[in-house]
């Protein structure tokens, strides 16, 4: 084709390649922040304690005593706000999983890791759990400070009432959460059907202990909750709620501006050009 232009075709090429380079961008919606601003936010600060030890894998709440653990404390945060929170998780010793924040789709990410090999010491050091959590809390801050616990309750250690005197010293609002049943269940060890025996071979049955977790909750200054109550989350967060609250100061990024249509324009524009440059050679452009 002895009038095709090879020049026009590369820079028509060109400016193809770069237009859909400007639609990638501006199908990715770029947004660019323009300035901080402090936004002033009510509310306290809250700890989630989960249980992790083994007797946790019992089934006898739907689908398990940890499953049913983390979608409590899921369901609750889908419906907090302003509230700062962090995870915890013990048995034998008491981990922080994620210390106070106001990250919340963060703290779905790391609750949705926590399971009952997290811990290679067995029990249920809920005195631990305290100790950590007080220790985790803003120490300035006199109170707005709650810790929520969330445990079968058996083989607890005996230091928990203590512990709990010294957190209601540092204005510590503790509630309980059972999970599990009064008729108990066995322990699974692994996927195949087998469960926890004891030294002489018999099955090993882990129940509920509601009276030793509302004892605590009212040594707390908090309440009880059963994890099987309908509608758990709604009536925690009404108890969060009914708590004095106290207003935190967060530097946010908080106005972001759309680039989106300067790079749809620069590829609309292009190949609006594209269009109207020819392939054919033109006598008034010898270095075709």
């Amino acid at each position: 084709m002895p009038e095709s232009s090879a020049g026009f075709k590369n820079f028509k090429f060109v400016l193809v390649a770069v237009a859909f380079a400007s639609l990638v961008i501006a199908w990715a919606n770029p947004l660019i922040g323009t300035k901080y601003e402090s936004v002033k936010r009510e509310g306290i600060d809250v700890i989630f304690a989960i249980d992790v030890s083994k007797s946790m894998n019992a089934q006898d709440v739907i689908p398990s005593r940890i499953l049913k653990a983390k979608q409590v404390v899921s369901n609750t945060i889908s419906q907090m706000s302003n509230d700062r929170i962090g995870l915890i998780v013990f048995a034998g010793n008491a981990y922080l999983q994620m210390p106070v924040t106001l990250d919340y789709s963060g703290a779905k990410m790391y609750l949705k890791t926590i399971n009952t090999d997290m811990a290679p010491k067995q029990g249920t050091a809920i005195s631990e759990a305290i100790n950590l959590a007080i220790n985790s809390f803003d120490e300035k801050a006199e109170a707005f400070k709650t810790l929520v616990i969330i445990s079968d309750g058996e083989d607890h250690d005996g230091d928990a009432e203590a512990m709990i005197v010294q957190a209601k010293e540092q204005g510590i609002i503790l509630h309980t959460i059972g999970v599990g049943s009064a008729q108990g269940a066995q322990i699974p060890i692994d996927n195949n059907g087998n469960f926890k025996t004891d030294e002489n071979g018999a099955p090993v049955t882990t129940k509920l202990n509601e009276t030793m977790l509302k004892e605590l909750s009212d040594l707390g200054g908090g309440q009880y909750f059963n994890a099987s109550t309908p509608d758990l989350s709604e009536k925690l967060i009404l108890a969060l709620k009914g708590q004095e609250a106290r207003f935190i100061d967060e530097k946010v990024f908080a106005s972001f501006k759309n680039h989106f249509p300067v790079f749809l324009s620069i590829a609309l524009a292009l190949l609006l050009i594209e269009m109207l440059i020819p392939e054919r050679k033109s006598k008034r452009l010898p270095w075709q």
